[in-house]
């Protein structure tokens, strides 16, 4: 279906939004049969995190504040877009034809109500802070959660697929075998991030702009940075 962020029907304060964005996609028909095939769509996230509100009472920016944000140690983290507005305390927005946005700042990002598909924001040394407790997990040492359950975040539902909960799972050689990557972005930004739980080892790249040129170029920085690592 076609994602109803901008619907003048969702409006009120976000648990709201969520639940109508939510109701609203009840009323299209379904691509496949549930549990069968794996299609991305960022209102699935939208949708885990409007059955958490609904169970909690709380907004998902406060639940995953407190439960994954704060006992991480992640200080340094914001809700939509980068910077201070009208000034370049932060990288600029670029579009994915490089050209900057005319303004940036929190509202420049997609609407809050998908904020639970992708509109964290934080700086690289917060973000690896999340990234260093994937790899614990995976290696079943002391993590967030259980080493159970990021089993199940890291394992494809289909025997057939190679996307986990959130994480696409390839095989590469200087991974040692099993790894983990994602990439995402709002246009305007965009970042990807390479796991490699048997090495113990990670590479992020992010930068400010967005489309197919932004993802080039941060498949390249990540080659290097991973060939790099692999010098003696």
């Amino acid at each position: 279906m076609a994602e109803p962020w901008h619907h003048p029907m969702i409006k009120g304060n976000l648990i709201d939004q969520r639940r109508i964005a939510v109701q609203m996609a009840s009323k299209e028909k379904l691509l496949s049969k549930p549990g069968s095939q794996f299609f991305y769509s960022n209102l699935g996230y939208v949708i885990a995190a409007a059955m958490c509100e609904r169970v909690t009472g709380i907004n998902w920016e406060t639940l995953i504040t407190d439960m994954v944000f704060k006992p991480l140690g992640m200080q340094d983290i914001r809700f939509g877009g980068t910077g201070t507005p009208g000034q370049i305390d932060q990288p600029w927005p670029h579009t994915g034809d490089g050209k900057p946005t005319q303004s940036n700042g929190v509202a420049v990002d997609n609407p809050p109500v998908m904020t639970p598909a992708g509109r964290v924001n934080c700086t690289l040394t917060e973000w690896a802070k999340f990234i260093a407790d994937q790899l614990r997990g995976d290696r079943g040492e002391h993590a967030l959660l259980r080493p159970a359950t990021y089993n199940r975040l890291h394992a494809p539902p289909f025997d057939n697929g190679d996307y986990a909960l959130g994480w696409l799972v390839t095989k590469r050689p200087w991974g040692g075998g099993i790894v983990l990557t994602n990439a995402g972005s709002n246009t305007m930004n965009y970042a990807v991030v390479w796991i490699a739980p048997q090495r113990d080892f990670a590479v992020l790249v992010v930068t400010n702009q967005g489309g197919d040129a932004a993802a080039k170029g941060c498949d390249e920085a990540s080659g290097a940075l991973i060939n790099l690592y692999q010098k003696p």
